[in-house]
């Protein structure tokens, strides 16, 4: 289901967020920082950017830029007044339209793109290094931003919509130059992508050991899976922690596939290996909940109305813990392999949330009915931080309610 009412998504957002921007208060003093301005001192981005030096900020006025296939090879941080001023407006009013090309190809750790809106590109983001992708609205670009070899960082706060790929492409793969490479991904709204709102490749490579963390994300109406994660048959080491995200409207909240395809068939991924910490997400009206691989541990989710089911082939080593399932089509678990743990689930059980909000009501049988922990023959592999839970226990499904002041909220950093 596509969902076309952009003020009731950006609502969402901000009662998913919280603050709605609120880091916008800890912006650094630009003291002992050049800033280059465009256009009042430098004509195009381009010209800023050949003129800097590391540690530079350049900042552009609002207006429209259309600018494409720069370089970026200095640790340098490119946005708009938003940057100086913190305020939100800035964005929607300094644009830059690529006309379908590359914007920026980023070759160098350190670099931030923040405050922007940048529309019609094709890959806009080509990082290549460790970056900080902030408080950006992308609009009708092919992938708005791909991580490709070698790269990793931070990206938080950014809307994208009607992206006519994925939002977020993540390639990410230790190459002979880097030995290790991280991700976190929180507090996005992704809207409208034609294929995947998050689509991570895991590639071939034995011992990669990267962490991704993708948290706190908005994820709405993608045509293929919200996230998707796709296996190239082969261990690698990655591992994931995908947890307190609100999914809906997709084709699969989480896709998993195997033999490198990407097209989402809802098959699953038969020789994926790699541990993935689905936890504390709400995932609702999608066509199928989520496709797994062999090492899916799932708890504390909530997972309604998904017209095909709730979770499918899920493999040997997987687990399914106290989540809730309501109003699945088809069935609540599909294709499951016989040895995966299905403990403490609850069916049939309506959780009371709002269909627009997603709030909780006051008697949901969600609150404080989450585990805090997951625990293997008596070994805790991992918890849930102590700043997602308000209660006795964390509630199931990505937003806690707060008793005292009887309003949802999703702690952030």
């Amino acid at each position: 289901m596509k969902i076309t009412a952009l003020l009731a998504i950006l609502g969402l957002a901000c009662l998913i967020n919280t603050s709605c921007h609120n880091k916008n208060q800890s912006i650094p003093d630009p003291e002992n920082k050049a800033i280059l301005k465009v256009p009042s001192e430098f004509p195009s981005i381009a010209k800023a950017v050949e003129n800097c030096k590391d540690g530079d900020w350049i900042i552009l006025a609002p207006g429209i830029y259309n600018e494409k296939e720069i370089e970026i090879n200095k640790a340098i941080t490119i946005s708009s007044e938003w940057k100086l001023t913190g305020k939100e407006s800035k964005i929607n009013e300094t644009i830059i339209d690529s006309d379908d090309k590359k914007l920026f190809t980023i070759s160098v750790d350190g670099v931030e793109i923040s405050g922007l809106k940048i529309i019609n590109g094709n890959h806009s983001l080509d990082i290549l290094a460790n970056v900080s992708i902030v408080h950006n609205h992308f609009i009708n670009n092919l992938d708005a931003i791909s991580f490709e070899e070698g790269s990793g960082g931070y990206v938080g706060y950014n809307f994208a919509e009607n992206d006519r790929d994925d939002a977020i492409d993540i390639d990410l793969v230790v190459d002979g130059n880097k030995i290790k490479s991280e991700i976190l991904v929180e507090n996005n709204t992704i809207v409208n992508c034609n294929d995947d709102g998050i689509e991570i490749r895991l590639f071939a490579q034995p011992n990669q050991n990267i962490k991704y963390t993708i948290r706190e994300n908005s994820i709405i109406g993608s045509n293929n899976a919200g996230i998707q994660l796709i296996s190239y048959d082969k261990y690698t080491g990655k591992e994931f922690f995908i947890h307190h995200n609100i999914i809906r409207g997709c084709k699969t909240a989480l896709g998993c596939m195997e033999g490198a395809g990407t097209r989402e068939d809802l098959s699953g991924a038969s020789k994926m290996d790699e541990q993935v910490c689905f936890y504390n997400n709400t995932i609702i009206g999608n066509e199928m909940g989520a496709t797994g691989g062999n090492n899916i541990i799932a708890f504390n989710n909530i997972v309604e109305g998904n017209t095909l089911g709730g979770f499918k082939r899920f493999g040997a080593n997987s687990v399914i813990i106290n989540n809730l399932f309501y109003q699945n089509g088809v069935d609540n678990f599909i294709e499951l392999n016989d040895a995966v743990v299905k403990n403490g689930n609850v069916f049939s059980t309506d959780p009371l949330i709002d269909k627009n909000t997603l709030e909780l009501a006051v008697n949901s049988p969600c609150i404080d009915a989450g585990k805090d922990k997951y625990e293997l023959n008596g070994i805790v592999l991992f918890e849930i931080a102590s700043k997602y839970i308000i209660g006795s226990a964390p509630d199931i499904g990505a937003i806690e309610y707060d008793a005292a002041n009887k309003v949802l909220i999703q702690k952030s950093n």
